[in-house]
């Protein structure tokens, strides 16, 4: 479900910055990290986790999937999600993934019954006005990701299509850019790679993303089984598989299965919240956890 913005952009996606966290850079940036348990907040049932540039954490909720209302909490800094200060809770049907442009303004999956992304306007300092839903041909929306750029990408779950929006908050208009099997959940973007997870073919590929906003190449790919989600800092790539109770941590410079980290874990939705400092929905236990990447 994203970058760290957005990666500068998320780049910016997913940022934010605290005194008490080591964010220091890695001596190797190739370098393969590994997970290390720092502190878990009490979240109810979460599921999709978003960062914006301004570095509001948004958490949602799953609470049965089809049809089913869920919240989605917003907090307006690293420090006061650590402290449970909620900013403002917003609602959505099912949803299941999230993303946050250049401006903070939310885009939410809905999936299945809805079939859509809900858009929240952010209106200053943190807090949010609904704006529209985007619905048109869309089957099962899940993984939501922007590029440098501000185009959001859409994984449609259902009919394994990735599609673009070239200015989501102004204008519905939409292309495919690319047809997969059914089964993509997860989307990350960096830069000019484009990361893809499938649950129905166990594996996760990564594309690269061209000027254009089109796909070109499938370049690599690593065996997941049940893969769910995946967040990306730069060339740091977390992929989660809910059903297969894994984490697991791979270096962008040797994307390959004879290369990887893997935690166990029954976990949804993940985010960059700082560069070496990850997000992690464990629905299972209702916490939020945060992990040192090092």
């Amino acid at each position: 479900m994203k970058n760290l913005i957005y990666f500068l952009i998320l780049g910016a996606f997913t940022v934010s910055c605290s005194d008490d966290d080591d964010s220091s850079p890695v001596a190797d940036a190739c370098a393969l990290l590994g997970m290390t348990e720092n502190t878990a907040t009490v979240q109810n049932n979460p599921c999709a986790i978003a960062v914006s540039p301004a570095g509001y954490i948004a958490v949602s909720e799953f609470n049965g999937g089809y049809g089913t209302s869920a919240k989605i909490r917003i907090y307006i800094s690293y420090d006061n999600f650590k402290n449970g200060t909620v900013k403002q809770e917003l609602t959505a049907i099912a949803p299941e993934a999230m993303a946050f442009d250049k401006d903070n303004n939310l885009y939410i999956s809905e999936t299945e019954q809805v079939a859509g992304i809900k858009v929240y306007d952010h209106i200053g300092d943190g807090a949010y006005a609904y704006k529209k839903v985007i619905q048109d041909d869309f089957n099962n929306p899940r993984g939501l990701a922007f590029d440098g750029q501000n185009r959001l990408y859409l994984a449609d779950d259902g009919t394994g299509r990735i599609i673009r929006f070239n200015d989501p908050f102004n204008n519905d208009a939409h292309t495919t850019i690319g047809n997969w099997d059914a089964g993509i959940k997860g989307l990350a973007i960096n830069g000019n790679i484009m990361y893809v997870t499938n649950y129905n073919t166990n594996s996760v590929g990564r594309n690269i993303l061209k000027a254009d906003g089109t796909l070109d190449t499938i370049d690599a790919a690593v065996n997941i089984p049940k893969a769910t989600d995946v967040s990306v800092n730069g060339n740091t790539v977390v992929i989660t598989s809910y059903e297969n109770n894994s984490v697991t941590v791979f270096s962008n410079c040797n994307f390959s299965d004879a290369s990887k980290n893997t935690y166990t874990g029954k976990v949804l939705g993940t985010a960059f919240v700082m560069p070496n400092v990850l997000l992690t929905a464990n629905l299972d236990t209702d916490r939020v956890k945060t992990f040192d990447l090092k």
